[in-house]
């Protein structure tokens, strides 16, 4: 009777003990910096978004954030990076819409864009400006479609990149509106921009974060925007499904990985806290101001969102039988 008495008390402090150790290491993570890697060159959009929310992780957490740019293969080396790394919340990644949704889908990669990964924050989409050069006499959708068909197939459109959002949402608005036009691919959105400004190109697709301070300050025409609806940086600038593509819309985006595997509990934290940055009234002034579109999902939502990113983009390979480089 006396022993099992000793059981009767040691039992209940012995169970709380087993179950300490998740409740207490899920509190102490993060204990040393997270490593965030950023597949592109430093200067991009993706690395300056991935920089505010390392920022403010670092805050937070009470740990270094530290943002590492890992680019090559137009952002799929860092992403498989990021793939492969041990799944301890110790590794994240900034990686955008071509390196997840497009490109896997043309080239192999080591690495599967949902299985792969833990998708843990998407705090924006950016929408793409329909531009062209001032010189250009168009200053309508309507204007520029009956122009381009004047041409008979003699106008070239720029794009920041073969399969980039760019290119893509070039040839689709092609189909759409059924015009040819020869593509010139630029590595990257300032060469296009420069060549589009000087008059080299008739036509471009370009982030409205990069683009829309040039058709500000009178360098470019816009003559729509790729959203369903009308952004409110933008409140005069008409869709290009409401002038004659009902279906059209596209746009790339910037989000955070982990590596498959990550505890759930990690996941959630750095989403409820980059959800909450991202919803701030500072910070979403500031993507708007910038062009884009505050976003608020939660994992779940991010896999779907990408699901059927995938699934768009891919219909736009596959009818244009477009192949990167």
């Amino acid at each position: 009777m006396q022993v099992l008495r000793r059981l009767t008390r040691i039992l209940p402090v012995a169970m709380a003990l087993l179950a300490a150790p998740p409740a207490l290491a899920q509190g102490a993570w993060p204990e040393r910096p997270v490593r965030v890697i950023v597949p592109f060159p430093p200067g991009g959009g993706t690395e300056a978004v991935g920089r505010l929310v390392a920022q403010h992780y670092q805050e937070v957490f009470g740990q270094p954030f530290v943002v590492e740019s890992r680019s090559g293969a137009s952002g799929m080396l860092g992403t498989e990076m990021a793939a492969r790394a041990a799944p301890d919340g110790y590794t994240i990644s900034m990686t955008a819409s071509g390196p997840l949704s497009i490109l896997p889908q043309m080239l192999q990669a080591g690495y599967d864009p949902v299985t792969s990964f833990e998708h843990v924050l998407l705090p924006s989409v950016t929408p793409l400006l329909l531009v062209l050069p001032t010189s250009r006499p168009p200053n309508t959708l309507r204007e520029f479609l009956d122009w381009a068909r004047a041409q008979r197939g003699r106008l070239n459109y720029c794009s920041i990149g073969v399969a980039s959002p760019s290119h893509l949402s070039a040839e689709m608005f092609a189909r759409a509106f059924g015009i040819e036009m020869t593509h010139i691919p630029h590595r990257g959105s300032g060469p296009a921009l420069t060549d589009t400004i000087a008059g080299h190109c008739d036509l471009l697709f370009d982030s409205s974060s990069s683009s829309g301070p040039h058709v500000r300050g009178g360098r470019l025409k816009a003559l729509g925007i790729s959203t369903r609806e009308r952004h409110p940086a933008w409140p005069d600038l008409p869709t290009i499904g409401e002038q004659g593509a009902p279906t059209y819309m596209t746009q790339t985006w910037s989000g955070i990985v982990a590596p498959a595997g990550t505890p759930p509990a990690i996941i959630r934290r750095l989403n409820e806290e980059g959800r909450r940055f991202a919803q701030s009234q500072r910070e979403r002034e500031r993507i708007l101001t910038q062009g884009g579109l505050p976003v608020d999902m939660s994992p779940e939502q991010f896999r779907d969102f990408l699901r059927q990113e995938i699934a768009a983009w891919g219909e736009v390979i596959r009818a244009g039988n477009i192949r990167a480089e």
